[in-house]
């Protein structure tokens, strides 16, 4: 079965509507975490439209930061945004439209920090790609660089659902857009495949707009569910020591929050060998 990624974020101004409240939830997180360890130079994988990196440009630090993506209109989205920035942030810019997997950029070797925010990392489905993305990113740290993954912790109850009644419809979100120029309603069906530890999302976007008019449009989703071990083993496979683990935004210990949020540290390079 052929993976579903791009469609969803092909409609950027309803995905920033979706997600809009994430902000308060995972920003204060970034920012404190570029506070603790002011790097000088950031990449951002996966970085959409720009709301977590944008934020962090308006806080603490004068970091040059860099930023990753696949999909061409999340970057454009993020450019018109950057655009009306002011210039001193707009110098501190660099994006890139590419592949996490594979990507090769001009300061590799030179980044402190390399952050895959927000369940991005559920985007690498096969196990090739997931090294190849860890490893590069390895590469791309300077040494005692940092690299911080975010991700959901897998909901038992969540799967089981998604695996034993797959023809389910839920009512996810009823958001009203800014000026109550339509109110969008989220429905999901969700698939579960145990071997290949996918989720096979499939959302229906139901607008009512205020005139009377309505629209409906399907987009398919899948993700990868990384359990604990998996993950923490990839960022060990790749050369990395694991310098923390967080269960959340609020920085509890693994287990006590609905997420994992590790942090990988680049080993030094032994020399003399």
């Amino acid at each position: 079965m052929p993976n579903h990624l791009g469609e969803y974020y092909e409609r950027v101004s309803d995905y920033d509507l979706e997600y809009q409240g994430q902000s308060e939830q995972d920003i204060p997180f970034w920012r404190e975490l570029v506070m603790r360890y002011t790097p000088r130079r950031v990449l951002e994988l996966a970085c959409g439209s720009g709301r977590i990196s944008l934020e962090l440009l308006h806080g603490p630090g004068d970091f040059l930061l860099e930023g990753l993506d696949i999909a061409p209109e999340m970057l454009d989205a993020y450019r018109r945004k950057l655009a009306r920035e002011p210039e001193a942030v707009q110098r501190r810019v660099i994006l890139h439209e590419a592949d996490m997997c594979d990507y090769e950029l001009a300061h590799k070797g030179q980044f402190d920090l390399i952050f895959l925010p927000f369940n991005s990392v559920a985007h690498l489905y096969e196990i090739e790609q997931q090294l190849a993305t860890f490893k590069n990113t390895y590469d791309h740290l300077a040494e005692y660089g940092r690299f911080v993954v975010d991700i959901f912790l897998p909901d038992i109850d969540y799967l089981s659902d998604a695996l034993n009644r797959p023809s389910q419809v839920y009512l996810e979100d009823e958001i009203a857009a800014p000026g109550d120029k339509f109110t969008m309603l989220l429905y999901t069906t969700r698939k579960y495949d145990t071997i290949e530890q996918l989720q096979h999302i499939t959302w229906v976007h139901e607008k009512f707009y205020e005139e009377g008019e309505n629209e409906r449009y399907l987009t398919m989703l899948d993700l990868h569910m990384f359990f604990p071990r998996e993950l923490q083993l990839l960022f060990l496979a790749a050369g990395f020591g694991i310098e923390a683990i967080y269960g959340g935004y609020d920085w509890q210990p693994l287990g006590r929050g609905t997420r994992q949020i590790v942090v990988g540290r680049k080993r030094p390079s032994v020399r003399g060998l």
